[in-house]
């Protein structure tokens, strides 16, 4: 996810000498974010009597995507400490602090992908996807009210049009709603045929983005800790997050006596292959190729390519699952990822106008002091 990434991205590549190249980084960022969107995929693949057909329901109980994201995220623990080692910063761990802000940030986006994948199961792909990326909104808020942060008439923009984006995205305004030309309409529908508990299921949506943006938010604190070392630490409490929302809701099911909150698995060799590929495709994989964009593109860029996971999970619901794609919902992922990308987009164009003018500089100084010898010798 984008937290993940922008975690990665203010700690790596950058003011240490290393030259960027720019080409590996925009590959293994696209890598990474396309193993992002594939989420819903493994998820839907992992956990379905039937990958394709929903009305046929879950090998298990509905928790079961809360369990699955935390096999993701102990598979991510796994991986930075085989980092860690393979890149003798056994030692930076043991300096860096454990603060607050690095728990919290690891806590809340365990919790996010645990009710995104939750999400994606009991909603449209469309709908999870877009629910969450209000992330960026909570972000900029929960920043402007804690740390006093001022927000641009083009931050304030692009956060409406998200705003915006989020309700074309699920069909509460656009064309058709109410059964109106164009109109408004804030009664989510709670049920559909494959859906029967879309209503949960959107519920989910809201709370991972709700979650995203606190941990992206958090992570904002320790900008200078090791990426390794703080990785760590984030997929550690990131781990413990999932298991939180597991927990809360076989609570849930065992107090109010709804069996199918509290947690069972019935899984296949298949259900099995979905789950692995979950947990190593989206987890190893993407997190490595992941390191290597934070390492070889500026943060501008970075950000920007992020945006990639979005249409990837879109494109999955729409050609694996079958999923109507509404003129809504593509508004909506336009309006959505555009809001995102723009900031991003600018600040890219900014810091390539900084780096061509810093090269002017450095050619101009250089040729000034050509000249100065030239002058001294003659």
């Amino acid at each position: 996810m984008a937290a993940e990434k922008n975690n990665i991205a203010a700690s790596s590549g950058e003011g240490n000498g290393y030259e960027m190249k720019l080409g590996l980084g925009t590959i293994a960022m696209l890598i990474s974010a396309t193993g992002m969107g594939l989420v819903p995929l493994f998820s839907r693949w992992a956990t379905r009597v039937d990958m394709f057909d929903g009305t046929q329901g879950l090998a298990g109980s509905d928790s079961i995507g809360a369990l699955m994201a935390c096999g993701r995220m102990g598979m991510g623990v796994i991986f930075f400490i085989i980092l860690m080692f393979a890149t003798h910063k056994v030692a930076t761990f043991k300096k860096l602090k454990l603060t607050p802000a690095i728990a919290l940030g690891g806590l809340m986006i365990g919790m996010s992908l645990a009710c995104y994948v939750t999400s994606t199961l009991m909603t449209t792909v469309a709908n999870a996807v877009l629910f969450i990326y209000i992330g960026p909104v909570v972000c900029v808020l929960l920043a402007r009210i804690f740390r006093k942060e001022p927000i641009s008439l083009l931050q304030g923009i692009c956060l409406i049009a998200v705003f915006i984006g989020m309700l074309f995205g699920n069909s509460l305004l656009g064309f058709g709603v109410g059964g109106q030309a164009f109109g408004f309409d804030f009664n989510l529908a709670t049920s559909t045929p494959e859906f029967p508990m879309k209503g949960v299921g959107d519920i989910f949506g809201f709370l991972s983005g709700l979650f995203y943006g606190a941990s992206m938010f958090f992570n904002g604190y320790r900008k200078d800790a090791d990426t390794t070392a703080r990785g760590v630490w984030n997929f550690i409490f990131a781990t413990i997050g999932a298991v939180v929302i597991v927990i809360l809701m076989n609570v849930y099911g065992m107090a109010a006596g709804a069996e199918n909150w509290i947690t069972s698995v019935q899984f296949t060799p298949f259900n099995w292959v979905g789950a692995l590929l979950l947990w190593i495709v989206c987890g190893p994989i993407a997190l490595g190729f992941l390191l290597v964009a934070g390492r070889n593109l500026p943060a501008a860029d970075y950000g920007t390519i992020a945006y990639w996971e979005v249409p990837v999970a879109i494109f999955i619901g729409l050609f694996v699952f079958g999923e109507a794609l509404t003129i809504n919902t593509i508004i909506g992922a336009i309006l959505i990822v555009g809001g995102g990308a723009v900031p991003s987009i600018k600040g890219m164009i900014a810091g390539r106008k900084q780096k061509q003018e810093e090269e002017v500089r450095e050619t101009l100084s250089a040729n000034l002091e050509a000249e100065a010898e030239k002058e001294g010798l003659k």
